[in-house]
């Protein structure tokens, strides 16, 4: 929800309020929760079952399915509503189908339809929230490297990752404004890929420490004070770095029960919102014309995206996501193993995430 809110902005040609004042913007700082979450869960899933075949297969299962269906709708759907082309044209051209195949398998950078938001106020972008998932599939082939080579039961090269991502990404280096011509867009997208990165390590590292970890309302008020000191600053971005993985397993394992009633009665919607909301506010932004605004867009856009989010959990992911069981007794007759009786590894606070 952060990502849609953020993008309610550029999507209608306004700067994002909270960008300027911190130095980041809504996306950035949801994509990071995102990865120190996910970073988190799928040391968890390694540990679980310290298998590449299941890993990879269980990785597929989450991604791809919800993914493919959702660029599917986009191009013969959204697409044919907003072309300029004639229906026939767009049917015929080839873009579509190279659309839907590339980005169903994580080729989702720059993708473009034919005549399909040519107008827009950020025009010719289908879906800008997309360029994190093959990051995020890179991330997944990384942590199984390190699964393999150290189980990733050893905190102190998880934690030497993390700070070398921050020391990268840091002020006095800044390896991001070494790319290109004076930086630009390619330095700024390099030093977001190094932040998400820390993130996902940091998440892997605190899974590894879990049994030391400690979670404190001081830690936590004391990251967000070194956070909100930095506002403004190169070094926002590593102090975000420090706060966000840490606020989310704080929240994960604080937070009264009551805050899971959405994803006990209705289901994980986070993914499905994800990769819904950037085509359907473009969607509204096509339709409505000019004078939209962010608060507007918000409104018009968050109860179709909660609601495709709602169908692709209920008739897609979920569905995918019951097939995980049948992976690992396939993996161990491959193997041969004979499956062995262990306890579970305890996490923060005495209590288990749920499997992703």
């Amino acid at each position: 929800m952060l990502v849609l809110l953020s993008h309610c902005y550029p999507l209608t040609g306004r700067d994002e309020p909270v960008a300027d004042l911190t130095g980041a913007t809504m996306g950035e700082i949801g994509v990071v929760m995102f990865f120190a979450m996910s970073g988190f869960l799928i040391a968890k899933s390694w540990t679980d079952q310290p298998q590449v075949l299941p890993f990879a297969v269980k990785r597929g299962l989450r991604l791809l399915p919800g993914l493919a269906v959702a660029v599917a709708l986009t191009a013969f759907v959204i697409g044919p509503l907003c072309t300029t082309l004639s229906l026939g044209e767009y049917l015929t051209s080839f873009q579509p189908y190279v659309y839907t195949i590339r980005d169903a398998l994580l080729v989702t950078f720059h993708g473009t339809l034919p005549g399909v938001f040519t107008h827009n106020v950020y025009p010719d972008a289908v879906n800008g929230s997309l360029w994190t998932l093959p990051i995020e599939a890179l991330a997944y082939v990384g942590a199984a490297i390190l699964g393999i080579v150290t189980g990733l039961r050893k905190p102190a090269v998880l934690a030497a990752l993390f700070v070398l991502a921050l020391v990268l990404i840091s002020p006095p280096v800044n390896v991001g404004s070494h790319v290109g011509q004076g930086g630009g867009v390619a330095s700024a997208n390099l030093n977001i890929v190094l932040a998400v990165y820390a993130a996902f390590c940091a998440g892997m590292w605190i899974w590894s420490y879990r049994e030391r970890f400690t979670l404190r309302w001081p830690i936590l008020i004391g990251l967000l004070i070194v956070w909100v000191l930095t506002w403004g600053s190169g070094w926002q971005i590593v102090a975000l770095n420090l706060l966000i993985p840490y606020l989310v397993i704080f929240a994960a394992f604080r937070l009264p029960s009551q805050a899971r009633i959405v994803t006990r009665h209705v289901g994980d919607l986070s993914y499905g919102i994800y990769v819904y909301a950037f085509p359907v506010q473009q969607l509204v932004a096509h339709l409505w014309g000019e004078g939209l605004r962010p608060g507007v867009m918000f409104l018009v856009a968050t109860p179709p995206v909660a609601l495709l989010a709602f169908f692709s959990w209920r008739l897609v992911e979920a569905p995918a996501l019951s097939l995980k069981r049948r992976v690992a007794p396939f993996e161990r007759y491959v193997a041969g193993d004979v499956p062995q009786a262990r306890a579970p590894a305890p996490a923060p606070a005495a209590a288990e995430p749920a499997a992703r």
